[in-house]
């Protein structure tokens, strides 16, 4: 069985790089594909270098776009790959426009399809990513859930058959990285001390594209920064970044010396070390809650929902959504409560389970 782990994003990469080397191990004649949804270095090569990841073995270059034209250029890019490879078995993972071209390209080909991170539900379809996971999911024959409550919510769908609990990927990620990389100068670097900040990310639709949104949030992290005592450190989306341009906004937080912005992000090891040493994390990313939820930082979720429930369940994660006043009181519940929570992910080995499974 010839296999195909496609990938398109950062948080893609990161969550299946240690898959991409197991697979590869076992046979150089898997294919990694990647579309290249994310395309420059900061936002994806980075990952390649910080896993000794091979080049992929072809890279669409797809770029950005809107949903629809960025999904067609995947599925018909896929799909000529898979005819030539002679593809019997593609592997996604998530909830991109990659995971849902790459799926469909498969399923229009009666190629065998694998889901990494099954089951994950928002129940907000006016979310992008809650309609291509919940499609992937009715559509693939292997489901790879990381939690009971994934298993559950596919259950409720009335998807039964090939639905495995494995755990997630990013403990597999989160591990290598402990193992593999040396602690770096990265706090000295920033004139920071452990627990002295909070940590930034903002990216998602719903968030960077209402202005409304926006100005609230940014509006939160310049009274954090300036009440204190906490510093602010943003890793700045460049999309984000031109949103806030857009809207007078990036001024505001340029000029706030409580603020360190971090132009263009910084890498996958950077922020998990930022992440670690951080007093809590803000964020509108659903892998960074988990990644927050396994390191042991505190989170604040800068949305009304989160398809990753089992975070908030277990204490380690608070769902302010965006307005200012939310996200204060968020921060202040951080700076008073002392963390203690056992996250429910798994422990690492969660990739060579998903290859033991698909080729047993």
């Amino acid at each position: 069985m010839k296999a195909a782990v496609i990938v398109g994003t950062r948080p893609e990469l990161i969550k299946m790089a240690v898959l991409i080397k197991v697979l590869k191990s076992l046979d150089p004649h898997h294919l990694f594909i990647h579309s290249g949804q994310h395309y420059d270095y900061s936002m994806d090569g980075a990952v390649l270098d910080t896993f000794h990841l091979q080049q992929p073995d072809y890279h669409l270059k797809v770029g950005s776009g809107s949903h629809a034209s960025t999904t067609a250029k995947i599925l018909t890019g896929v799909e000529e790959i898979i005819q030539r490879e002679k593809i019997d078995l593609v592997i996604v993972h998530g909830d991109t426009n990659t995971t849902l071209g790459g799926t469909l390209a498969a399923a229009k080909l009666n190629v065998k399809i694998a889901h990494v991170e099954a089951g994950l539900r928002s129940y907000d379809r006016s979310m992008p990513e809650e309609i291509n996971r919940v499609l992937v999911d009715h559509i693939a024959q292997y489901l790879f859930t990381p939690t009971q409550q994934a298993g559950e919510n596919l259950a409720k769908e009335g998807i039964v058959n090939g639905v495995y609990q494995t755990g997630q990927t990013i403990v597999d990620a989160v591990h290598f990285i402990k193992s593999h990389v040396q602690s770096t100068k990265l706090l000295q670097a920033f004139n920071l001390q452990p627990k002295s900040y909070f940590f930034v990310t903002v990216h998602r639709q719903e968030n960077t594209d209402n202005p409304l949104r926006l100005s609230s949030i940014v509006k939160a992290l310049d009274r954090v920064a300036k009440e204190g005592p906490e510093k602010v450190v943003l890793s700045l989306h460049p999309r984000t970044k031109q949103k806030l341009i857009e809207n007078n906004l990036y001024e505001r937080l340029k000029t706030n010396e409580a603020i360190i912005l971090i132009d263009p992000p910084t890498n996958f090891v950077n922020a998990l070390l930022l992440q670690r040493d951080a007093k809590g994390i803000l964020t509108d990313s659903g892998g960074i809650q988990e990644e927050a939820c396994i390191i042991g930082t505190p989170c604040i979720t800068l949305r009304l929902n989160t398809e990753r429930p089992e975070t908030v369940e277990c204490g380690a994660n608070q769902l302010a959504g965006f307005e200012t006043q939310s996200i204060l009181q968020c921060v202040e519940s951080i700076r008073t409560n002392q963390a203690n929570w056992k996250h429910p992910y798994g422990n690492h080995g969660v990739s060579q389970k998903i290859l033991d499974i698909l080729f047993s």
